[in-house]
């Protein structure tokens, strides 16, 4: 029997291991010293896939990935060089320069090249962007200030619309559904729906078509004015925890991540906030977008947060961020003793000055 069980793993282990596709990169790298380390990780779930020593201006890295192509991130140690890229199986070149990794020449991979002819469209709006925020910056007129903030608004909803044309045009491309899968919950459940409905049948069975579904089917489209929409995750110590368990009259639902530098940034004033408001009704509940167990528990604990906080460790495909349509990090909603969600997204002394209106 024992043997019989070994010999079904051994099949179901080869068989596996028969969808993997190898990989192979020949890269250059100038201006970075010999013995300089680089790090070959997937962009969705951080896997190391491999790393590397610069050697002679050089380096090779080669494994396996789990589909093709592959989203990954090649970086030097604490990301003072890094580039996002399309991994394919077989032969890929890369000549690379310090402090430009993301202008690199990348040759091989076919999802690369259609990456690349989208960002022609793209960056030339966003250097315009760029522009744009560095003139307001400048300014001190008030009336040239709200031209540029219009202008810049303009330039942003372009940008936005030329994405939504390119996954509209190209329904069986892969670039296009991972382009819906990040802007999911910025462009709302309905602009989803639609651009979902015209991809190809294939491309719904992606990874990226999977998470799409996955939004349309948990997105609430919370606003200011609905009724908070209960759920339960996982807390710190491993126990179930419902919103609807929470006591308090103003419940702050805070949605946040151990790798959010403005959430850290700002975690110690709301420690004070809370200080300060627990004892007259206040109460938080966190929940984070992390998917390492560790890196939440440590932040949990450095930052000194003293309310629960809870997690499906999915990173930002956390399940209940999905389903309050959560685009970006912090974002929070508070909740009135009627279930009632009144405010969003209150910071530092917004938070405080509402607290001490409501709860005098």
């Amino acid at each position: 029997m024992r043997k019989f069980i070994l010999l079904v793993l051994m099949v179901v282990i080869n068989y596996s291991l028969s969808f993997a596709q190898s990989f192979k990169i020949n890269g250059t790298c100038e201006g970075l010293t010999d013995g300089t380390w680089l790090y070959l990780k997937e962009a969705n779930t951080n896997q190391i896939l491999d790393s590397v020593q610069i050697k002679n201006g050089s380096f090779a890295l080669k494994g396996k990935m789990g589909e093709e192509p592959t989203k990954v991130l090649l970086h030097t140690d604490k990301f003072s060089n890094y580039v996002f890229f399309w991994l394919e199986s077989g032969p890929l070149s890369m000549n690379l320069k310090a402090g430009e990794f993301k202008k690199g020449n990348i040759k091989g991979s076919k999802t690369q090249d259609e990456d690349h002819k989208l960002m022609s469209i793209i960056q030339p709006i966003r250097d315009e962007q760029e522009l744009l925020r560095g003139a307001l910056k400048k300014s001190t007129d008030p009336n040239e200030q709200k031209n540029i903030k219009n202008r810049l608004k303009l330039s942003e909803e372009s940008e936005k619309q030329a994405y939504i044309n390119y996954v509209k045009n190209n329904p069986s491309s892969l670039i296009a559904a991972n382009i819906l899968n990040v802007y999911a919950s910025t462009w709302g459940k309905k602009v989803t729906e639609d651009l979902y409905a015209a991809l190809t049948p294939q491309i719904k069975q992606s990874r990226f078509g999977k998470d799409i579904k996955t939004f349309i089917n948990l997105n609430r489209e919370i606003k200011i004015g609905s009724k908070f929409v209960d759920f339960e995750q996982t807390n710190a110590s491993g126990k179930n925890i419902k919103l609807s368990d929470i006591r308090g009259k103003y419940i702050l639902l805070e949605f946040w991540a151990s790798w959010c530098g403005p959430c850290r940034e700002e975690n110690p004033e709301l420690v004070n906030t809370f200080k300060e408001f627990k004892d007259k009704g206040f109460n938080i509940l966190g929940v984070s977008a992390d998917n390492d167990k560790n890196n939440w528990l440590n932040a949990i604990k450095q930052d000194g947060l003293l309310w629960e906080n809870v997690s499906d460790l999915q990173g930002d495909k956390n399940h209940v961020a999905l389903m309050y349509g959560i685009s970006a990090y912090p974002t929070n909603f508070l909740i009135n003793d009627k279930g009632i969600i009144i405010e969003k997204n209150l910071r530092g002394d917004q938070l405080r000055k509402k607290l001490l209106e409501l709860l005098p």
